[in-house]
């Protein structure tokens, strides 16, 4: 989570001379990007000599405010377009002349020089998708920043405070502009703060009109002589931008569907159909490398996983951040040893406990695949033993030639899905309970500060107002581990306001890991001191903006909650099943291409009925085509048991992944902690239904 300034206080110019904070420069960032194009530019910019930024990418550099020029950017682009075709002519002549093989050749030339071609165009729209994914992230944050301008314009219409106030307790791009504006007003870039803001309300115009807008109203209402006038313009200025953000909301949430369907196509039913095509393909595309299991380790266990991987990630990438989730480190008080796992009233270290479930679970899958063998060299149907035993689905390990059979196979899977599973449950569970913890302060904080604000609009003090709002809300966390304890450090040890909350070692929020209610005490430190009413003031605003966030982050979740619960069930259920059906058919249908390929007679039968229907296809007739697919050379059940098994375990951890992300953004232990509950169901319902299909296909006669 990004560390955010210290808030300055909210009313220096109160109660005497006015007490001026120089702001500090903000650096502008660049990522990657912009240290990348100086470093290389001066090397290609003879490539891009008279080359300038369309209008889209100038407003998009302009408003990322990158200094970058657009001789070295589109330099740098052919550069890397001219490399990689040579690259690709090279790589295809090296390969033609070792492997004599055009084809292949060919493919390995034009794999190079797709892959230069997407790396171009990546690098060359990045400002672009920059600046877009700066659109999205401030869906969210542009509420908070007009609502912070207007608390402020509220108590005292002064733009230059107002501007501070949001700068200092606002977060993303757009609290980074103002705190660059305040910064450009001091050392004279702009002659006022009124000339900073209109530049920064045009130059983020063309992404977001809604906050362009607003900053007008907020600008025009200095105008305002009227103070009903003026607090309707206030008032217009934070509906309009809320209003705007839930509009953007709904669009962004209906958007996803489709992506989400996507992930489903590549990540389940592309899986199926590749078992139906590959061993076709390895019989009619002769010299095709699909021979072994190594290419299916290629295809499912890495190809795959990693096109998913970076699908998901733009999708996610897209997501606006409605809500940043409290911190909270390994070392927090109340959590217990980092070593420890709490499984009811007992502790167990998680790594050992680990690593016997997935020794339980290999010696579960040795014992029955035992039982299997002996129960099929004790079937007195079966003559040849021998070679039943062998027909049996494995693996054989390399280098110590050991067969490994489906029960441990299923085994191995369920017990690192079991070992993933305990490692995050002991590493998180505690740390995102306590987080659980937090937030839920941080909804009621809302109505805590409401109460008090009341209690403070009596003109009653503040120790005053704090004990009647801990007598009001008896069961409220906020007013037992703050309030209360705020109200003891002033009485019994006291301390001052500021220290009684913010002090290191015994102020009230310590152990409060949550920005909204650090930044909610600052503000109700730094109004008070104005008096009692304002501080009233104050808090209702406070109040009204924390319901507000609340309220956008709740109605996205109302708004993703269909394509949520299509993913969760797609990544526990939908993508173990269909794949284990998936393990049970491919062994099915290459049986079935090459069922009647098997003696001459048959072969004899099939090229005279070829010719009979007339004669064009001779021996080579589409029943013949199937006949060249060699069954010792494709991969074994065994071995694409394993590969699926895998791949399972990988595309359940990447759509689990997603789909917290998408509920929750930034917030890595709701991840990890459902990534630990889906890996063991998913793993034991794939390695049940896989072996259920199996049984039941193999005494269909499959």
């Amino acid at each position: 989570m990004a560390r955010r300034d210290e808030p300055q206080g909210l009313y220096s110019e109160a109660g005497g001379r006015q007490k001026r904070v120089i702001a500090k420069p903000v650096e502008v960032p660049g990522g990657w990007f912009v240290p990348f194009t100086k470093r290389l530019g001066k090397s290609f910019r003879s490539f891009g000599r008279g080359s300038k930024f369309s209008p889209e990418q100038q407003q998009a550099i302009d408003f990322l405010r990158w200094d970058v020029d657009g001789q070295d950017v589109y330099g740098i682009y052919k550069g890397i377009i001219f490399g990689g075709v040579a690259i690709a002519i090279l790589l295809s002549l090296i390969v033609y002349l070792q492997q004599e093989d055009i084809l292949f050749a060919g493919a390995a030339g034009g794999f190079v020089a797709i892959a230069a071609l997407g790396l171009s165009y990546a690098y060359l729209t990045t400002p672009t998708r920059t600046a877009d994914d700066e659109r999205k992230q401030a869906i969210a944050y542009i509420p908070e920043i007009v609502n912070y301008l207007v608390m402020n314009m509220r108590l005292s219409p002064n733009l230059e405070k107002a501007v501070e106030f949001a700068a200092t307790h606002g977060r993303g791009k757009i609290a980074d502009d103002l705190r660059k504006l305040i910064w450009d007003v001091q050392i004279g870039v702009h002659s006022s703060v009124e000339e900073g803001l209109d530049d920064l309300a045009y130059r983020w115009g063309a992404y977001n009109d809604d906050f362009k807008h607003a900053l007008m109203l907020i600008r025009a209402s200095l105008l305002e002589g009227e103070e009903a006038k003026r607090e309707e313009m206030l008032a217009r200025a934070s509906a309009d931008v809320l209003e705007g953000s839930k509009e953007k909301m709904d669009v962004y949430a209906r958007q996803l569907h489709q992506p989400t369907v996507y992930l489903y196509y590549f990540g389940i039913l592309l899986p199926l159909m590749l078992a139906i095509v590959l061993p076709i393909a390895s019989g009619v595309v002769k010299g095709l490398p699909l021979q072994g299991v190594l290419p299916f380790i290629l295809i499912y266990d890495v190809g795959l996983p990693l096109f998913v991987y970076v699908f998901a990630k733009s999708i996610i990438g897209s997501r606006p951040p409605t809500y940043v989730p409290p911190e909270i480190p390994e070392n927090f008080p109340g959590l217990p040893p980092s070593w420890a796992v709490q499984i009811g009233r007992f502790r167990f270290p998680y790594l050992p406990l680990a690593l016997g479930l997935v020794a339980l679970s290999l010696f579960a899958g040795v014992v029955l695949d035992q039982q299997a063998i002996d129960a099929t060299k004790g079937n007195l149907a079966i003559l040849e033993t021998d070679k039943a035993v062998d027909a049996i689905p494995h693996v054989v390990i390399p280098f110590i030639d050991l067969k490994v059979y489906s029960f441990t196979i299923f085994g191995a899977l369920v017990g690192l899905s079991l070992f993933v599973s305990i490692y995050l449950l002991g590493k998180y569970r505690a740390r995102k309970k306590m987080q659980d913890e937090v937030r839920s302060m941080e909804v009621e904080f809302k109505d805590a500060m409401y109460v008090l604000a009341s209690r403070l609009g009596e003109n009653r003090p503040m120790e005053d107002a704090l004990k009647h709002s801990i007598e009001f809300l008896p069961k409220s966390a906020v007013a037992n581990r703050i309030f209360r304890r705020v109200l003891d450090n002033i009485t019994q040890l006291g301390m001052t306001m500021d220290g009684a909350i913010f002090d290191p070692n015994y102020g009230a929020i310590r152990d409060i890991p949550s920005d909204v209610i650090r930044g909610g005490m600052r503000i109700m430190v730094d109004s008070v001191q104005l008096g009692v009413n304002v501080a009233a003031i104050s808090l209702i605003n406070l109040a009204m903006q924390i319901r507000n966030a609340q309220k956008i982050d709740e109605m996205l979740k109302r708004l993703l909650e269909d394509v949520t619960t299509m993913l969760k069930t797609m990544g526990t259920f939908i993508a173990p099943i269909v794949l284990a059906v998936v393990t049970s058919l491919q062994r099915v249908i290459l049986n079935s291409l090459t069922s009647n390929c098997g003696d001459s007679a048959s072969q004899a039968v099939s090229s005279t009925a070829s010719q009979a229907a007339g004669g064009a296809l001779g021996n080579t007739g589409i029943a013949q085509v199937f006949c060249n697919i060699d069954p010792k050379t494709t991969v074994s059940t065994g071995e694409f048991t394993l590969v699926m098994g895998v791949y399972v375990l990988e595309i359940v951890v990447l759509l689990t992944y997603f789909n917290s992300q998408i509920e929750d953004s930034n917030n890595k232990l709701h991840s990890y902690v459902s990534i630990a509950y889906s890996m063991p169901v998913a793993a034991a319902l794939f390695s049940i239904v896989a072996y259920l299909a199996g049984s039941f296909l193999a005494g269909a006669g499959g």
